[in-house]
């Protein structure tokens, strides 16, 4: 065809553009705009993800950059989603492109496999709310051992970078995305590690942030003329700034969010003071959710020993005994009883690791940890939200037979057990008076005293308000063979409901031990434990109480025990020769303690609540254990999740067929190619002219625009070959260099 065809044979917007045109466009941008913030995004993707993965220790700058990765990967759908023509499939298509991009977001954030999927998203959902109520009192980076936190912290920054990649690169009617609400989840990314982390070089830090915001901003806007004018503005505003930064730094923040943030944990923990008060229980019942722990089996979590009865109390003393409370002639039975737990602290402030039984060692990042004589482990700081540390302890469970089988070979350095100390609460000032009971099964009448003689202490005792105490202990331990018999006639006797009733604010009468047991029989845990380790030191059975929190209810979604504020609970642990010292819980099935949440589901079984405990192990002996997750997800669920996924592979499928058959023609796809290089031939210019042009440099190139020309008077469709497509690639992406060639690419994409 000549020049004179008719307008039919007209490209609307040509190509290829000799020297004076060039010299006409040289305003134009200096990019195209899907590229040129491609480039300011990555940059600052990375830049903020690199700072973002430091809130952990050790640091994981190989997450940043897979976290900038899925940012790019996300970036690039949300840019394929907007080659389609039609506005509605525009939309569709990133909206089904938002699956992908959730699950890569959720992957590279440290989620489990497992999690991602439909099944795992209520455990996902429950863990993530659980580590962000950590997150304002924890300290970073951090170093704890809480996974749910050290998930937590990632999966941030990658939702950050997964959002600012769908705002900033969403396909719209005219134009590309939303560049500045996307930059501000950039910035976050950014400016939270920067602020809650010590770094050094922070004033050139910002520099080169701020350079990057600038280019994210203003790179897709920038003309080539003003390339070289722009870039020196750039790095002169940034100069000055890093000249007077360093002139408005004040020695006091402008806002204290390290205070701000410990004041608001502050007032969402609870604390505790673990020695015996029977004035009235004053420990917190609200529900609120104090640690979970991971184990291998059930058990009470101790958090205090009290070794001491000052004649009205149980209190904690420096005592310790030389007896291993671990036995060392069975080691199978060590290695059979001892597991490792795994504690997180949540709206709890302690200054004791809480552990359980008897404590081996205790393993906390960064801390040292100091033990005690009895198995207890004191925290060089008070621990809080956030903190979590592992502990091996040894937690016995031998069977009633067993117990009684026991040995009763008592060693000398358990005397201190059978100890109490009695006073004449009638005179002022008056002295101690130190009573030992001598062992079960030596004779009882002879009572060791201060001064190191044996005698009658029946006087004393009546003085000190124990008198009646210790005749209903000599009463139980009438017939008793074995400290197994008397332990299980005190249990019994305390559990006895119509004796005696739990009461959280009992009666005057039973501010005392003695009063409880003889007048009021009105208490709670602290009286029943208190009165029964009493009892079990008058019959020489070496006994203490022990104070923490009763095992708690069971999370089925990850296998913890949620221990909330009324889990807060007092029991007896006693010693028994060849297991040590054994836990066991005098107090009814009805405490708070012991009865846990009633908006929880039982999953034990109907045991009787008179039964007494003999061993603290509720859920397995009691059945008394809870749910706080449920156990399965509805079965109408999963026929919504089904429903959803045919949904999306329908959409899917519409997408395709119209990207394969609803795809504009060739011609106008050339004209799309020729726009995004920027190759503007004059106006009028024709195909045939076109391909002339071509044919000088690239045969291949004027091929293609020869198979569009001669399509146009059949009724088939045109069909370049790819050598012809890649011919005419070649020849746009010609002078422009590595950007020319980018741009060839993004313009005639391989088929």
């Amino acid at each position: 065809m000549s020049a004179a065809v008719p307008d039919h044979g007209v490209v609307a917007r040509p190509i290829s553009t000799p020297a004076p045109q060039l010299r006409a466009n040289a305003d134009a941008p200096a990019l195209p705009i899907a590229i040129a913030r491609l480039i300011g995004f990555t940059a600052l993707v990375a830049w903020g993800s690199l700072h973002w993965m430091q809130l952990l220790e050790p640091a994981e700058p190989g997450r940043g950059l897979l976290v900038a990765l899925v940012g790019l990967i996300a970036a690039g759908l949300m840019l394929v989603a907007g080659r389609f023509k039609r506005t509605r499939t525009r939309t569709l298509a990133a909206i089904v492109a938002l699956v992908p991009i959730v699950g890569l977001m959720l992957l590279a954030g440290r989620v489990a496999d497992e999690l991602v999927v439909p099944t795992g998203w209520g455990e996902l959902a429950g863990g993530i709310s659980r580590a962000i109520s950590d997150l304002p009192g924890i300290r970073v980076p951090y170093r704890g051992l809480d996974d749910w936190v050290r998930t937590a912290i990632p999966l941030g920054g990658s939702a950050l970078v997964a959002l600012a990649a769908v705002l900033a690169f969403w396909p719209r009617r005219e134009k590309l995305g939303f560049p500045g609400v996307a930059l501000l989840a950039l910035m976050t990314l950014y400016v939270v590690p920067v602020v809650a982390l010590v770094m050094g070089h922070e004033f050139l830090r910002g520099a080169v942030f701020t350079l990057l915001m600038v280019a994210f901003l203003r790179l897709e806007k920038l003309r080539r003329t003003d390339a070289l004018a722009a870039g020196a503005l750039a790095l002169s505003a940034t100069f000055i700034a890093f000249a007077a930064a360093p002139v408005l730094n004040r020695d006091q923040p402008w806002f204290d969010y390290e205070t701000w943030a410990a004041e608001t944990s502050t007032s969402k923990s609870t604390t505790f003071n673990w020695d015996h008060n029977y004035d009235g229980l004053n420990w917190p019942r609200d529900g609120r959710e104090l640690l979970r722990v991971s184990a291998q089996r059930p058990a009470y979590w101790k958090a205090e020993n009290l070794d001491i009865f000052d004649g009205e109390k149980w209190v904690r003393s420096r005592m310790g005994s030389t007896t291993p409370d671990v036995p060392e002639d069975d080691p199978r039975l060590v290695r059979r009883s001892t597991q490792t737990i795994k504690v997180s602290i949540r709206n709890l402030r302690t200054d004791r690791f809480i552990t359980a039984g008897y404590a081996f060692d205790v393993d906390i990042p960064r801390l040292d940890d100091l033990p005690t004589l009895d198995g207890l482990y004191v925290a060089p700081r008070t621990l809080r939200r956030g903190d979590a540390y592992t502990a091996q302890v040894y937690t016995p469970r031998p069977t009633e037979n067993q117990r009684r089988r026991a040995r009763t070979n008592y060693d000398d350095s358990l005397q201190e057990f059978t100890a109490i100390v009695a006073t004449d609460p009638g005179l002022t000032g008056a002295p101690r008076d130190f009573l030992r009971f001598p062992f079960f099964g030596e004779d009882p009448t002879q009572i060791f005293t201060r001064e190191g003689t044996f005698g009658d202490p029946q006087e004393l005792l009546q003085r000190a308000g124990l008198k009646r105490t210790y005749d209903l202990a000599r009463e139980l331990a009438d017939g008793a063979d074995t400290p197994e018999d008397y332990v299980q006639r005190v249990l019994a006797y305390l559990g006895d409901t119509d004796r005696f009733t739990y009461s959280e604010t009992p009666p005057p009468e039973a501010h005392t031990l003695e009063g409880f047991l003889f007048d009021a029989r009105q208490g709670y845990c602290q009286q029943y434990s208190g009165a029964m380790a009493l009892l079990l030191r008058m019959a020489g059975i070496p006994a203490r109480v022990t104070t923490g929190f009763s095992t708690g209810a069971t999370d089925t979604k990850t296998g913890e025990y949620v221990v909330r504020d009324f889990d807060a609970h007092s029991w007896v642990e006693a010693y028994y020769p060849g297991y040590g010292w054994l836990t066991f819980d005098p107090t009814p099935a009805a405490s708070p303690a012991r009865s846990q949440p009633a908006d929880a589901a039982s999953v034990g079984g109907s045991a009787s609540p008179s039964a007494p405990i003999t061993l603290g192990d509720p859920l397995a002996d009691r059945g008394a254990g809870v749910t706080v997750a449920e156990e399965a997800r509805p079965w109408w669920h999963y026929g919504l999740l089904a429903v959803a996924a045919l949904i999306a592979v329908a959409a899917a499928a519409v997408g395709v067929r119209r990207w394969r058959h609803g795809a504009p023609p060739a011609l106008s796809e050339l004209e799309r190619a020729l726009r995004r290089t920027r190759h503007d031939p004059a106006p009028g210019t024709t195909l045939h002219a076109l391909e002339l042009r071509f044919g000088q440099r690239t045969p291949e190139a004027a091929g293609y625009v020869r198979a569009l020309r001669e399509s146009r008077y059949r009724d088939e469709p045109a069909r370049p070959t790819r050598a012809q497509r890649r011919g005419l690639r070649s020849e746009l992406g010609r002078g422009g260099g590595l950007l020319g060639r980018i741009r060839a690419w993004w313009a005639l994409p391989p088929r």
